[in-house]
């Protein structure tokens, strides 16, 4: 009777799960108020609809024309972004070398000023950070 008890428990364990059919959850494609989209299981409002998938096993669906463009267009602005202008001449690597230190020299009193320091380091440490911040401002990009 065990032997039998353990085969049929067995069987259950086994066939249950496969005999069911598979969860199919709702994919709703949402455009926000600031442009971006959004893809979600819960309905954007009263009137939307459910996308129609092609492979219920993922929600990928390829870009509208419309958004394509907007695409297309996002990847242009940030290669502009990037791209140098050749016309600009290059600043010399003495100025750079010197904007690097005031640069760093001005991360270690920020550094100072965070960290802590006695009162009469006070006047000394915020003199060079003015310092430091008008030779960045006038001299360095």
């Amino acid at each position: 009777m065990r032997t039998y008890t353990c085969l049929v428990i067995t069987t259950i364990f086994f066939i249950v799960p496969f005999s069911a059919p598979r969860a199919r959850t709702d994919v709703h494609r949402c455009v926000l108020e600031d442009g971006h989209i959004s893809y979600q299981q819960i309905p954007c409002s009263d009137k939307s609809k459910p996308m129609e998938l092609k492979d219920h096993r993922s929600g990928w669906s390829s870009l509208r024309p419309g958004e394509l463009d907007l695409l297309n267009n996002y990847r242009s602005k940030d290669a502009m972004r990037y791209r140098q202008p050749s016309g600009q001449p290059k600043k010399p690597a003495r100025q750079t070398e010197a904007c690097w230190n005031k640069r760093r020299q001005l991360e270690a009193v920020r550094s100072r000023l965070r960290r802590g320091y006695k009162l009469k380091e006070s006047d000394e440490l915020h003199r060079k950070q003015d310092n430091y911040e008008d030779y960045l401002r006038q001299y360095c990009s």
